[in-house]
Protein backbone atom coordinates (compact mmCIF):
# COMPACT_ATOMS: atom_id res chain seq x y z
CA UNK A 1 0.00 0.00 0.00
CA UNK A 2 1.36 3.43 -0.98
CA UNK A 3 2.36 5.66 1.94
CA UNK A 4 0.24 8.86 2.27
CA UNK A 5 3.24 11.17 1.76
CA UNK A 6 4.26 9.31 -1.40
CA UNK A 7 0.71 9.47 -2.73
CA UNK A 8 0.60 13.22 -2.09
CA UNK A 9 3.93 13.65 -3.90
CA UNK A 10 2.68 11.71 -6.93
CA UNK A 11 -0.54 13.72 -7.07
CA UNK A 12 1.43 16.99 -6.87
CA UNK A 13 3.75 15.86 -9.67
CA UNK A 14 0.82 14.98 -11.92
CA UNK A 15 -0.96 18.27 -11.17
CA UNK A 16 2.24 20.17 -12.04
CA UNK A 17 2.50 18.32 -15.34
CA UNK A 18 -1.18 18.95 -16.12
CA UNK A 19 -0.74 22.65 -15.30
CA UNK A 20 2.33 23.14 -17.49
CA UNK A 21 0.89 21.10 -20.36
CA UNK A 22 -2.36 23.09 -20.16
CA UNK A 23 -0.43 26.36 -20.24
CA UNK A 24 1.41 25.15 -23.36
CA UNK A 25 -1.85 24.93 -25.32
CA UNK A 26 -4.16 27.52 -23.72
CA UNK A 27 -4.92 30.90 -25.32
CA UNK A 28 -7.92 31.95 -23.24
CA UNK A 29 -6.83 34.24 -20.41
CA UNK A 30 -9.24 32.62 -17.94
CA UNK A 31 -7.95 29.11 -18.73
CA UNK A 32 -4.39 30.38 -18.37
CA UNK A 33 -5.24 31.78 -14.96
CA UNK A 34 -6.85 28.48 -13.88
CA UNK A 35 -3.80 26.43 -14.95
CA UNK A 36 -1.51 28.81 -13.05
CA UNK A 37 -3.69 28.31 -9.98
CA UNK A 38 -3.43 24.53 -10.37
CA UNK A 39 0.36 24.84 -10.61
CA UNK A 40 0.56 27.01 -7.50
CA UNK A 41 -1.63 24.58 -5.55
CA UNK A 42 0.53 21.67 -6.74
CA UNK A 43 3.61 23.46 -5.41
CA UNK A 44 1.91 24.02 -2.03
CA UNK A 45 0.82 20.38 -1.94
CA UNK A 46 4.37 19.22 -2.66
CA UNK A 47 5.68 21.48 0.10
CA UNK A 48 3.64 19.55 2.68
CA UNK A 49 5.77 16.43 2.08
CA UNK A 50 9.08 18.03 1.04
CA UNK A 51 12.18 17.67 3.23
CA UNK A 52 13.11 21.34 2.79
CA UNK A 53 11.76 24.64 1.48
CA UNK A 54 10.83 24.47 -2.22
CA UNK A 55 11.20 27.39 -4.64
CA UNK A 56 8.10 29.52 -4.95
CA UNK A 57 5.73 29.12 -7.86
CA UNK A 58 6.90 31.21 -10.84
CA UNK A 59 4.36 32.00 -13.53
CA UNK A 60 7.02 32.79 -16.14
CA UNK A 61 8.80 29.47 -15.61
CA UNK A 62 5.56 27.48 -15.75
CA UNK A 63 4.45 29.30 -18.91
CA UNK A 64 7.72 28.48 -20.67
CA UNK A 65 7.91 24.84 -19.57
CA UNK A 66 5.83 23.49 -22.47
CA UNK A 67 4.28 20.05 -22.59
CA UNK A 68 5.73 18.19 -19.60
CA UNK A 69 7.69 14.98 -20.19
CA UNK A 70 10.23 13.10 -18.00
CA UNK A 71 13.77 14.43 -17.80
CA UNK A 72 16.57 12.16 -19.01
CA UNK A 73 19.60 11.25 -16.87
CA UNK A 74 22.49 9.20 -18.34
CA UNK A 75 25.05 7.20 -16.33
CA UNK A 76 28.12 5.35 -17.62
CA UNK A 77 29.62 2.12 -16.32
CA UNK A 78 33.32 1.94 -17.17
CA UNK A 79 35.15 -1.22 -16.05
CA UNK A 80 38.80 -2.25 -16.05
CA UNK A 81 39.85 -5.75 -17.20
CA UNK A 82 39.44 -7.12 -13.67
CA UNK A 83 35.87 -5.85 -13.44
CA UNK A 84 36.42 -2.86 -11.18
CA UNK A 85 34.07 0.07 -11.80
CA UNK A 86 35.14 3.68 -12.34
CA UNK A 87 33.53 6.13 -9.89
CA UNK A 88 33.91 9.87 -9.38
CA UNK A 89 33.49 11.97 -6.23
CA UNK A 90 30.71 14.56 -6.45
CA UNK A 91 31.71 17.95 -5.05
CA UNK A 92 28.07 19.04 -4.67
CA UNK A 93 27.09 16.00 -2.59
CA UNK A 94 29.64 15.93 0.20
CA UNK A 95 32.23 14.20 -1.99
CA UNK A 96 30.23 10.99 -2.15
CA UNK A 97 30.91 8.69 -5.08
CA UNK A 98 28.85 8.06 -8.19
CA UNK A 99 28.95 6.81 -11.74
CA UNK A 100 29.85 9.68 -14.07
CA UNK A 101 26.79 11.11 -15.76
CA UNK A 102 24.13 13.80 -15.75
CA UNK A 103 21.34 15.35 -17.81
CA UNK A 104 21.10 15.02 -21.58
CA UNK A 105 21.39 18.40 -23.26
CA UNK A 106 19.14 19.64 -26.06
CA UNK A 107 20.38 18.62 -29.55
CA UNK A 108 22.54 15.90 -27.98
CA UNK A 109 22.02 12.15 -28.47
CA UNK A 110 22.15 9.88 -25.40
CA UNK A 111 25.44 8.43 -26.68
CA UNK A 112 26.95 11.89 -27.05
CA UNK A 113 25.66 12.86 -23.61
CA UNK A 114 27.22 9.98 -21.69
CA UNK A 115 30.52 10.16 -23.57
CA UNK A 116 30.67 13.90 -22.80
CA UNK A 117 29.79 13.37 -19.12
CA UNK A 118 32.49 10.72 -18.61
CA UNK A 119 35.03 12.98 -20.30
CA UNK A 120 34.03 16.01 -18.19
CA UNK A 121 33.64 14.25 -14.83
CA UNK A 122 36.34 11.57 -15.08
CA UNK A 123 38.73 13.06 -17.66
CA UNK A 124 38.45 9.87 -19.70
CA UNK A 125 37.62 9.32 -23.37
CA UNK A 126 35.14 6.46 -23.77
CA UNK A 127 32.78 4.91 -26.27
CA UNK A 128 29.26 3.91 -25.21
CA UNK A 129 29.01 0.31 -26.38
CA UNK A 130 25.89 -1.16 -24.74
CA UNK A 131 22.61 0.10 -23.28
CA UNK A 132 22.17 -1.83 -20.04
CA UNK A 133 19.07 -0.24 -18.58
CA UNK A 134 16.17 2.16 -19.06
CA UNK A 135 15.06 2.93 -15.51
CA UNK A 136 12.23 4.91 -13.97
CA UNK A 137 13.96 6.72 -11.08
CA UNK A 138 10.70 6.78 -9.14
CA UNK A 139 10.66 2.96 -8.97
CA UNK A 140 14.11 2.79 -7.32
CA UNK A 141 14.91 3.78 -3.70
CA UNK A 142 16.81 6.98 -4.51
CA UNK A 143 17.09 9.59 -1.76
CA UNK A 144 15.86 12.27 -1.89
CA UNK A 145 12.82 11.83 -4.08
CA UNK A 146 12.39 14.55 -6.71
CA UNK A 147 9.37 16.60 -7.72
CA UNK A 148 10.00 15.75 -11.39
CA UNK A 149 9.67 12.45 -13.22
CA UNK A 150 13.08 11.17 -14.38
CA UNK A 151 14.22 8.32 -16.63
CA UNK A 152 17.76 6.98 -16.24
CA UNK A 153 19.73 5.42 -19.12
CA UNK A 154 22.60 3.17 -18.01
CA UNK A 155 25.39 2.59 -20.56
CA UNK A 156 28.35 0.24 -20.49
CA UNK A 157 31.27 2.32 -21.78
CA UNK A 158 34.70 1.22 -23.02
CA UNK A 159 37.82 3.37 -22.38
CA UNK A 160 39.64 4.70 -25.43
CA UNK A 161 43.07 4.51 -23.83
CA UNK A 162 44.94 5.79 -26.88
CA UNK A 163 42.93 9.03 -26.63
CA UNK A 164 43.62 9.58 -22.92
CA UNK A 165 47.41 10.04 -22.65
CA UNK A 166 47.16 12.16 -19.49
CA UNK A 167 45.78 9.21 -17.57
CA UNK A 168 48.56 6.83 -18.58
CA UNK A 169 46.26 4.61 -20.64
CA UNK A 170 47.49 1.30 -21.97
CA UNK A 171 46.42 -0.97 -24.80
CA UNK A 172 44.41 -3.05 -22.34
CA UNK A 173 41.93 -0.21 -21.96
CA UNK A 174 42.71 0.17 -18.26
CA UNK A 175 43.79 3.79 -17.63
CA UNK A 176 46.20 4.01 -14.70
CA UNK A 177 45.47 6.50 -11.96
CA UNK A 178 45.60 6.47 -8.17
CA UNK A 179 43.60 3.73 -6.46
CA UNK A 180 41.92 6.33 -4.23
CA UNK A 181 41.81 9.09 -6.85
CA UNK A 182 43.23 11.68 -4.47
CA UNK A 183 46.80 11.56 -5.84
CA UNK A 184 45.70 11.77 -9.46
CA UNK A 185 47.16 15.17 -10.35
CA UNK A 186 46.43 14.80 -14.07
CA UNK A 187 42.70 14.93 -13.30
CA UNK A 188 40.73 18.16 -13.00
CA UNK A 189 36.99 18.84 -12.99
CA UNK A 190 34.66 21.55 -11.71
CA UNK A 191 32.03 18.94 -10.72
CA UNK A 192 34.08 16.11 -9.25
CA UNK A 193 37.11 15.99 -6.96
CA UNK A 194 38.55 12.52 -7.69
CA UNK A 195 38.22 9.36 -9.78
CA UNK A 196 39.07 5.80 -8.81
CA UNK A 197 38.43 2.12 -9.55
CA UNK A 198 36.40 0.08 -7.03
CA UNK A 199 35.39 -3.55 -6.69
CA UNK A 200 31.64 -3.76 -7.25
CA UNK A 201 31.33 -5.75 -4.00
CA UNK A 202 33.26 -3.15 -1.99
CA UNK A 203 31.87 0.25 -2.95
CA UNK A 204 32.52 3.54 -1.11
CA UNK A 205 29.73 5.78 0.23
CA UNK A 206 27.56 6.53 -2.79
CA UNK A 207 25.64 9.62 -3.81
CA UNK A 208 22.33 7.74 -3.67
CA UNK A 209 20.44 10.57 -5.32
CA UNK A 210 22.44 9.69 -8.45
CA UNK A 211 23.23 5.98 -8.31
CA UNK A 212 22.47 2.88 -6.26
CA UNK A 213 24.58 -0.27 -5.66
CA UNK A 214 21.94 -2.34 -7.49
CA UNK A 215 22.38 -0.19 -10.59
CA UNK A 216 26.16 -0.61 -10.52
CA UNK A 217 25.62 -4.39 -10.18
CA UNK A 218 23.24 -4.29 -13.16
CA UNK A 219 25.88 -2.54 -15.26
CA UNK A 220 28.56 -4.99 -14.14
CA UNK A 221 26.41 -7.96 -15.22
CA UNK A 222 25.91 -6.40 -18.65
CA UNK A 223 29.64 -5.66 -18.95
CA UNK A 224 30.42 -9.33 -18.20
CA UNK A 225 27.59 -10.78 -20.27
CA UNK A 226 25.85 -8.30 -22.62
CA UNK A 227 22.19 -9.00 -23.17
CA UNK A 228 18.87 -7.21 -23.56
CA UNK A 229 18.61 -3.98 -21.61
CA UNK A 230 16.71 -3.92 -18.32
CA UNK A 231 13.55 -1.86 -18.83
CA UNK A 232 11.32 -0.75 -15.93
Amino acid sequence: MTEPAERIRRIAMELTAQSESGLAYSTNEFDIGRFHRVGALARDLMQTVAAGELPGYEREVASAAGYTTPKLDVRGGVFDPSGRVLLVREISDGHRWTLPGGWCDVLESPRQAIEREVREEAGLAVRAVHLAGVLDRHLWPHVPVYDRHIYKLLFVCAPLADRDPASGGTETGSPAFGSDGTSDRAFSSTETSARAWFDVDDLPELSVSRVLPEQIALLHRHWADPGPAHVD
